[in-house]
């Protein structure tokens, strides 16, 4: 007959009367996450839904600002020159530029009432229209054009139409304001030509970034880098 466990403790000491315990492993060091600057080119992975996201955003931001554009110019200064000015043209849609017969023709069609209610254009969707037109080109460079120096250039195009664009815009309600001022109109119509000049100039940056985008979406399938791909050796 077996010895019971306090029968062997008092014979043998406490050592043989409990069951000897497990030995403790020693903890694993914690390991500190990995910062951002820490990583080293190719380790840091864009996250799908987060990039997917800004670029609903920035889609939403450029097509807002297109749409803004075109309403002004064939909606509103459509009718200014129809409604407002009898007919006559509204000088921002001539794209080379105005005379200062014409930019008097006009101003005679607009009438004082008419002058006022041109200036309020301006001051509106006048002044809504380059801001959100520029903020969508300069969104939708920023997000797609990976060269900092190429996206610089760009920036500087769209920051310099959004200018153009206001200052033409008070430098028409002074030459309307003063008809016979043929110095007025002059510098009017400079910056109206240069306003149509840069326009063409986001278009084609428009188009250059559309083209890089898609070479290099073609390039990473190429490499089986999109995502759901498998990647090639």
């Amino acid at each position: 007959m077996g010895m019971t466990r306090a029968q062997k403790a008092k014979k043998y000491g406490e050592s043989e009367g409990s069951t000897p315990a497990a030995p403790r492993r020693p903890r694993d060091p914690a390991v500190r996450p990995v910062s951002v600057h820490e990583m080293r080119p190719g380790e840091l992975a864009p996250e799908p839904g987060k990039s997917s996201s800004a670029g609903i955003l920035v889609g939403v931001a450029f097509f807002v600002g297109v749409a803004l554009w075109l309403y002004y110019h064939l909606l509103v200064l459509q009718g200014v020159s129809g409604a407002l000015a009898g007919g006559v043209t509204a000088p921002e849609l001539l794209a080379g530029g105005f005379s200062a017969e014409h930019l008097a023709d006009f101003a005679r069609g607009l009438g004082t009432d008419g002058r006022t209610e041109y200036e309020g254009v301006h001051a509106t969707t006048g002044l809504l229209t380059p801001l959100l037109t520029g903020l969508g080109w300069l969104l939708f460079t920023g997000l797609n054009t990976p060269q900092r120096a190429r996206k610089w250039v760009y920036w500087v195009v769209v920051l310099a139409y959004a200018v153009v664009f206001l200052l033409g815009n008070s430098a028409l309600d002074a030459a309307v304001a003063q008809p016979q001022d043929t110095a007025a109109a002059a510098y009017a119509s400079g910056l109206v030509l240069a306003r149509w000049i840069l326009f063409a100039a986001l278009l084609l940056i428009a188009v250059l970034v559309c083209v890089s985008v898609v070479r290099r979406k073609f390039d990473d399938f190429s490499r089986g880098r999109l995502p759901g791909q498998r990647p090639r050796s």
